[in-house]
């Protein structure tokens, strides 16, 4: 069975907040409140995303999460007597069991127990406790965000879970230069976590090789000499003819 794993944790004292994503376990990125930067973990995850912009997208989008579960924290000590320490995460993620049954999950969870969680069978929010209900009777009328986190987990995610693997698992260039067991091969017939094939035809980075290059540019070129050559021969004897 394989994992991909988000979780994000906001801690009363000191507003202390992380972002932590695992593969399998593996941490392979991390924000946190000090230093307000989303930051990759593993060499393999700087290989599948190489693009700086990347990581400045992740940043902005994980700082609007901050500010979401902050909210959902004050919300819920709002209605209890607060001790401090307090601690909400929120936890979501898929799985492919060895068979490739595919599974996900989003819950959260206050002083460590689960008060929430996303029912992907019906798409809406469940509550565990009374506090919950508010949360769950506010967002359930709007379908449309567990919809689309439904879609997320089950779709989206698991796509990326298949990429970051290959990745993860990709040997250096060595006897077989290629991934354990065998690089999947993806929708469009080419292996993931290999070069992305651009508009152009070609590998990004490698050489020209579409429909213009290589051997078919060589085998055109030698296919119009001999045309060329059939229809001079063809006028000479069309001259001879004449005279």
């Amino acid at each position: 069975t394989h994992t991909l794993e988000y979780n994000w944790t906001v801690v009363t004292l000191g507003s202390q907040f992380t972002s932590v994503g695992l593969l399998d376990g593996e941490e392979f990125m991390y924000y946190d409140s000090n230093t307000a930067k989303m930051t990759p973990k593993t060499e393999w995850i700087k290989k599948v995303e190489t693009d700086s912009s990347y990581w400045e997208r992740e940043t902005r989008d994980v700082a609007v999460q901050r500010d979401w579960l902050k909210g959902r924290l004050r919300a819920l000590e709002s209605g209890i007597q607060a001790k401090g320490g307090d601690t909400l995460q929120r936890v979501y993620g898929c799985e492919i069991d060895d068979n490739g049954t595919t599974s996900g999950y989003d819950k959260s969870i206050y002083n460590g127990k689960v008060f929430i969680s996303l029912d992907l069978n019906t798409g809406t929010w469940t509550a565990v406790d009374e506090r919950a209900k508010s949360f769950t009777e506010d967002w359930n009328p709007e379908r449309r965000p567990a919809d689309d986190w439904k879609d997320f987990l089950m779709e989206t995610c698991v796509e990326r879970l298949k990429r970051y693997k290959s990745y993860s698992t990709k040997k250096e260039p060595g006897a077989e230069g290629r991934s354990e067991g065998g690089p999947d091969v993806g929708a469009e017939g080419r292996s993931e976590g290999g070069p992305d094939v651009g508009a152009e035809g070609r590998s990004e980075g490698g050489p020209e090789g579409g429909l213009y290059g290589g051997k078919t540019t060589i085998t055109a070129v030698v296919v119009l000499v001999l045309v060329l050559a059939a229809a001079a021969v063809g006028f000479v004897i069309y001259k001879t003819q004449l005279c």
